[in-house]
């Protein structure tokens, strides 16, 4: 086990008067906006008029096609033609590792037995983190309330088949192993969600960065070898699907480079499922406060939940369409985390203007 970094190591930096001011006027004026912008999570149609409910029931008609021996690329093949969904590209063509791990299960419940169990280490591992970072009592129960969200989303019937809740709960796995000193664990949890989900491409690049500066090669060699793995993979993967493609297979239109900007951002934040029960001008205020706690915290636990959070905030500033809000889900259960730290945050931000206040008292009794 790892040295544990008590919660006030993370916090050893000082601003002066003008970039405090900077900062508070970016948070004032990101709120704003995003009240104005800010939109609900409505059940958007695919291309052929079908909710998401849809693709749930596709995931699990896969899975239980596969438990009864068939190939999984025939089965995926055939039920997104049928839903009249565009397959021309290869990255419409989902992994195979969920799918084929699931269909190895006795039944699709299994797997969600599976999913819940997961989601209840994830749960268990990061109290232990907060723990042992001395955290308050406060923020001991909120993060824990907040770490919850996989378990809720466990229990719903099907959300477990999604590909973005086996990577965004091994995420949060990963980083709270990392947290605790337990790298190896943090690795497999994390190379995990990659060959399950090639959304997890970012987060791995940034635990193999940082290990790298820091000085843990051999962390750093783990993590680029489980790369050219998963690249192995995607090649193979990559290899079958375009002997399988037609053309009369429908292609996307327009992508999903579609700038889709703070709206959409907010919408794939909005994936927790506590916030999912919220009106969506709450997240547009709770999201830049989250991500200004996270920017005062300096350890290297914290740095790499804060690159984790900033490096999906950025891409899905440009990538992703209407309907690919649950792609939130590969960092909206460690989010929230962010509020806990807020208190200092507002702390550090008024200290410069405090001394100069101060000076300028002491300064009038002279």
């Amino acid at each position: 086990m790892g040295k544990h970094l008590k919660l006030s190591d993370g916090y050893s930096f000082s601003l002066t008067i003008s970039r405090a001011s900077c900062v508070i006027v970016l948070l004032i004026a990101s709120i704003l906006y995003g009240l104005a912008v800010c939109r609900p999570i409505i059940p958007l149609p695919d291309e052929e008029g079908k909710t998401r409910d849809k693709a749930l029931k596709l995931y699990q008609t896969v899975v239980e096609q596969i438990q009864t021996g068939k190939s999984y690329y025939s089965v995926v093949g055939h039920e997104l033609r049928r839903i009249g969904y565009p397959t021309r590209s290869v990255f419409n063509w989902r992994l195979p590792a969920l799918a084929w791990f699931l269909g190895q299960l006795p039944s699709v419940r299994t797997g969600q037995t599976l999913g819940f169990i997961l989601s209840m280490t994830t749960l268990l591992i990061w109290l232990i983190v907060l723990h042992q970072s001395q955290y308050a009592i406060w923020q001991f129960f909120l993060g824990g309330l907040f770490l919850s969200g996989p378990i809720i989303y466990s229990l719903f019937p099907g959300t477990f088949l999604l590909h973005e809740f086996w990577a965004g709960t091994l995420i949060a796995i990963s980083l709270a192993a990392h947290a605790n000193g337990w790298r190896y664990i943090s690795i497999v949890s994390g190379l995990m969600a990659l060959f399950l989900r090639e959304l997890t491409l970012p987060f791995v690049c940034i635990m193999m960065v940082l290990a790298y500066a820091e000085g843990q090669r051999r962390e750093a060699l783990i993590w680029l070898i489980g790369l050219l793995i998963f690249g192995g993979e995607l090649l193979f993967h990559w290899t079958i699907v375009s002997r399988l493609i037609t053309e009369n297979d429908k292609a996307l239109q327009g992508g999903w480079i579609v700038f889709g900007g703070w709206p959409f951002v907010l919408n794939t934040a909005q994936m927790h499922p506590f916030f999912l029960t919220f009106p969506p001008w709450v997240i547009a205020i709770i999201l830049p406060l989250a991500l200004l706690g996270f920017a005062v915290r300096l350890d290297a636990s914290g740095m790499r939940v804060a690159f984790t959070i900033g490096i999906y905030v950025l891409a899905f500033l440009i990538v992703g369409r209407p309907n690919d809000i649950a792609w939130g889900l590969m960092y909206a259960f460690i989010m929230p985390l962010g509020l806990l730290h807020v208190p200092y945050a507002i702390g550090k931000l008024w200290q410069p203007f405090q001394m100069k206040l101060h000076g300028k008292v002491q300064k009038d009794k002279q």
